[in-house]
Order: C-alpha cells, then sequence, then structure tokens
C-alpha cells in the first residue's frame, strides 16, 4: 500500500484536535509514517488499511502526549503570554446589562412582569402558572412570548438613549 503523507498529516492534525490544540511537527509525521510503514510490512492481508492507518496515527499521537516534556525556563517566555486579560471590564458591562434589564422591567406591566417573575425566578412551569394566574397553558406561554419581545424591545430602546 502506497502511504500518503498528506494524509499521514491529515490524520496526524485531526488526532491532535481531539487531544486539544491541533499541532503541527513534522517529527510526528514521520513517526507515524515509520510506524505505519512496519505495520504494513508485517501484515500480509489488510482488509481495512485506512483503519489501521488511523490507529496508528491515533497511536503515535497518544505517546506524543505521554512523553514527558522539558518544562520551559519561565524568562525565555515573553511576558503577553503570561498576562491575563482585566477581569474588572466584564464584570462592569454585566452589571450595566443587569441594571438595564431592572429599568425594563419596571416599565413592564405588573401582569408581564408577574409571569416572568413566576417563570425565571421562581422557575415554576407554564402549567403551574396557569393553575396560579387561572388561565390556560397556551394563555401563559402566549403572554410569556410577548412579555419578552416587549422586554426586547424596552431594554434595545434603553440601550440606546431612548426613554
Amino acid at each position: 500500500m502506497n502511504i500518503d503523507p498528506t494524509e499521514i498529516h491529515l490524520l496526524v492534525r485531526n488526532a491532535t484536535r481531539k487531544t486539544g490544540r491541533p499541532v503541527h511537527d513534522e517529527d510526528l509525521n514521520q513517526d507515524a509514517t515509520l510506524k505505519a510503514v512496519e505495520a504494513f510490512r508485517k501484515q500480509f492481508e489488510i482488509r481495512y488499511p485506512h483503519a489501521l492507518l488511523r490507529k496508528i496515527v491515533s497511536d503515535v499521537v497518544c505517546d506524543h502526549w505521554r512523553r514527558k516534556r522539558v518544562a520551559e525556563d519561565l524568562a525565555g517566555i515573553d511576558e503577553w503570554r503570561l498576562a491575563e486579560s482585566p477581569s474588572f471590564e466584564e464584570k462592569l458591562d454585566a452589571k450595566r446589562r443587569l441594571d438595564l434589564l431592572q429599568r425594563a422591567l419596571l416599565q413592564l406591566d405588573e401582569r408581564k412582569r408577574t409571569t416572568l417573575d413566576l417563570f425565571y425566578m421562581e422557575e415554576r412551569t407554564v402549567a403551574e402558572i396557569a393553575v396560579l394566574q387561572n388561565k390556560s397553558i397556551s394563555a401563559v406561554k402566549m403572554e410569556l412570548l410577548r412579555a419578552r419581545r416587549l422586554l426586547t424591545k424596552i431594554v434595545a430602546d434603553l440601550a440606546n438613549g431612548c426613554p
């Protein structure tokens, strides 16, 4: 059987993608090719050559990740790799979105706000809300849908600066 180096490369890439980041390592490709050639020479008849090749590449990749590696010296690593993005901006954005949502909820009428509160805050089912509000299930579903749509519109208006 002829072993195509591009096929080995693609199989290595797919196998390493399953274990984390895809790795492009020429040594890994050559190791997989060598093992595949050895395996194909030993076999008299191979029914599923592609499956055997995939298994060989998978085993080579697993062996690659099992090997111990020398840890890098921290002085040789760029500072930007060690830095983390500040989380205060994310917290500030989340707080602003929450404030916007609270202001929008205050603009909803009491009936819609109560339905949303029962569904999201008290985690009641639609059937339970229907019993509590003496409505049909479909009426509660429509109320939730309309309340969500109206809330989306109000939030968008508030975000754009419209009162």
